[in-house]
């Protein structure tokens, strides 16, 4: 039996008190044994999903053993940063065990692989999680979490049905600065939250004139397969890597990008991070005027709940998340702090309060850690994907011109507006579905 069959078995069994050991040694106790290990397939090596792979190199917890990716370039590029790295630790200096592929199917059904990074476009996350997650894979995504309200709900049930451990990369969860002001937060140290305020980017970018004009994708890059259940368009380079974003066919813009950021902060600050808005008020957006981009350059809105803080979501906003409650503010950005009052810099978190578990954990080591004891990760897949909800939502309100959106938090549904609700589900292009 497979460490990893024999831990799924044991962290699921109800019959009697199984103790699973913890097979994953940390740094301070040296090398880890091969056979402890994490093999690891990677599905995206573009911007992020190559910036996981230069930090994954030098892990000793993981092996990376696949690298999938629709660019052969960027494929071979990657396949050839992790054979370096493991040849210049291997006692010959040689090392040629990195396989690749452009299909992530291939990567899936390779039984040696224990878990697998997803650090694709936002069109294709759903397709891809859900059969990494059949396929029995422990799963470290990229958010946002989906490109789609109900493609997330579709994610979240797949995933959590087939007990793999799945951690979304919200990192910011793993950041002490973001941490401080969640526990403050949560342990009333600011009286009652009465406002979180969310102030993300805006923005797309530039399209020079006649930019679009009589390209062709080179040979080595899919297109076809880079689209996947998207309809057909065009090929542009501009339209494809990290410009994809600003198209509303494969993302949300910079709202999407940034709401499992800063949002997500808040909402699991304030404790909402299980649930939804009732109502996504004040919406409104400005928008590109061009041939390609039509995602929101700017945008603000408030998300309601009904419990809890107002939210005030805005691209003119100070970057960052702050909490104001009644005795009581604090803010953060990344490596950057703002307190009311200098006590709540210092002020002791109950021994008894919501305290993070073993905060200094990077996000990559928790996930590790989760995948040996079975414990849901720092930022799971039914948080993430209430973060992305939010996002969504105001894009539909933007997109119908509602300055006001009503949505039912329990059964995901939108009141009174049908031209909102017909546009909550994407149709996707033959021959791809979306699995039930």
């Amino acid at each position: 039996m497979q460490r990893r069959e024999f831990l799924k078995l044991a962290a699921k069994s109800t019959a009697a008190a199984v103790v699973v050991p913890r097979v994953l040694s940390s740094r301070a106790f040296g090398a880890v044994a091969p056979s402890n290990r994490i093999s690891l397939g990677i599905i995206g090596v573009g911007g992020q999903g190559g910036a996981h792979l230069r930090l994954l190199v030098n892990e000793p917890q993981v092996r990376i053993v696949c690298i999938c990716d629709v660019d052969g370039e960027r494929r071979e590029l990657a396949r050839k940063t992790v054979e370096t790295a493991y040849a210049a630790a291997a006692p010959s200096g040689i090392y040629k065990g990195c396989d690749t592929t452009g299909d992530f199917r291939e990567l899936l059904a390779r039984p040696d692989i224990d878990a697998v990074l997803i650090a694709v476009p936002d069109h294709w996350h759903a397709l891809i999680m859900i059969a990494a997650a059949r396929a029995g894979k422990d799963i470290y995504a990229e958010k946002p979490f989906s490109l789609t309200i109900p493609e997330g709900r579709a994610m979240v049930k797949t995933v959590q049905e087939s007990g793999v451990v799945c951690q979304i990369g919200s990192q910011q969860r793993s950041s002490a600065e973001f941490q401080r002001c969640v526990e403050l937060a949560r342990n009333g140290f600011l009286g009652e939250l009465k406002r979180v305020r969310v102030g993300l980017p805006r923005g797309v970018s530039p399209l020079e004139p006649g930019s679009l004009q009589g390209q062709v994708p080179a040979p080595s890059f899919d297109y076809e397969f880079w689209l996947g259940p998207a309809q057909w368009a065009p090929y542009s380079k501009q339209r494809c890597h990290y410009q994809f974003r600003w198209i509303l066919d494969y993302s949300g813009g910079q709202l999407t990008d940034w709401i499992g950021h800063h949002f997500d902060i808040g909402a699991w600050g304030a404790g909402v991070s299980a649930t939804g808005p009732v109502a996504i008020k004040a919406a409104w957006a400005q928008f590109p005027t061009g041939p390609l981009y039509n995602t929101a350059e700017e945008y603000s809105f408030e998300a309601h709940y009904a419990r809890g803080p107002v939210f005030e979501v805005s691209s003119r906003i100070r970057g960052g998340v702050e909490f104001i409650g009644t005795e009581g503010s604090c803010w953060a950005d990344r490596g950057r702090t703002d307190f009311s009052s200098p006590t709540l810099r210092t002020a002791a978190i109950p021994s008894d309060g919501f305290r993070i578990r073993d905060p200094h954990a990077s996000h990559w080591q928790n996930f590790f850690d989760c995948v040996a004891s079975r414990q849901q990760p720092r930022c799971p897949v039914e948080e993430a994907h209430r973060d992305a909800s939010v996002a969504h939502l105001a894009n539909l309100a933007f997109r119908t011109g509602r300055p006001e959106l009503r949505w039912d938090p329990v059964h995901e549904q939108i009141i009174g507006a049908p031209d909102a609700a017909r546009l909550m589900t994407r149709a996707y292009r033959g021959p791809w579905q979306l699995p039930c």
